[in-house]
């Protein structure tokens, strides 16, 4: 009798074991390595037409607050940070990378500084206008002929629409390196620029003259890449908006 019920007890615990209720192994999973799919091409175009336009777009919005002192060019002016050289002064930057003169553009190029006078010079009520453009002129084949005509264009505008604005036509940079190649008509330029400006009744400023090294080229301590400016190189230009606007070195407080 024992012994059967002892049988029966461990039966019941066997159907127990299997019963509804009990966890159920788990079933092994195999996992598959998915192929890792090619990252999509950078589109660079589209990243500097979107860089351009939220420049101008910014320059429309910032013409409401400031006033006066405008730096326009591409991108060495860009790179001339206000707040770090010039803290404290009513001054803004309308310099864009990659920007041209604007003349004899392709039609689907949306850049060129004749195209966004507006934004950044006529709507700033601007005082001072430092004007340093053309270097990517030369890098994208225009020859210097074609880039006189239009800088031409630039200060037929900016005379006729404000003629009471003090332009100061500065000089195109140096280059070295990769970029020594543009040096000879830098200098053609230049020499073309300072005409321009006594045309015009607006000075000329000599940057490339406080830039140059002993074989013509951008010196060596003054750029990382041969064509951009260190902030070594940023110290001379901002001396010499200093100079020309017969500011002092201490800073001063933007007006409310």
């Amino acid at each position: 009798m024992r012994s059967r019920f002892t049988r029966w007890l461990s039966l019941l615990t066997l159907l127990l074991a299997g019963a509804p209720g009990q966890a159920a192994p788990k079933p092994r999973v195999t996992q598959v390595a998915q192929e890792k799919k090619p990252e999509p091409p950078v589109d660079l175009g589209a990243l500097f037409r979107f860089h351009y336009q939220v420049r101008t777009q910014s320059f429309q919005e910032q013409n409401q607050a400031y006033r006066n002192v405008v730096l326009v060019g591409d991108s060495i002016t860009e790179g001339f940070e206000v707040p770090q050289y010039l803290p404290g002064r009513r001054v803004l930057n309308r310099g864009i990378g990659g920007d041209v003169i604007g003349n004899d553009l392709p039609k689907d190029d949306p850049r060129g500084l004749l195209r966004r006078l507006d934004s950044s010079i006529f709507d700033c009520a601007a005082t001072d206008v430092f004007l340093m453009i053309g270097i990517n002129d030369l890098n994208s084949g225009h020859t210097v002929e074609m880039m006189e005509t239009g800088y031409r264009e630039l200060l037929r505008r900016i005379k006729t629409e404000t003629p009471r604005v003090r332009v100061h036509v500065e000089s195109l940079l140096p280059t070295r390196g990769g970029f020594a190649a543009r040096n000879a008509p830098v200098r053609e330029f230049n020499s073309r620029l300072r005409k321009l400006a006594a045309e015009y009744g607006y000075d000329f400023l000599d940057l490339h003259a406080l830039v140059v090294d002993a074989q013509g080229e951008l010196k060596a301590e003054l750029t990382a890449d041969g064509l951009h400016l260190t902030p070594a190189g940023y110290e001379l230009w901002r001396r010499e908006v200093l100079r020309v606007m017969n500011w002092s070195d201490a800073a001063i407080s933007a007006p409310k």
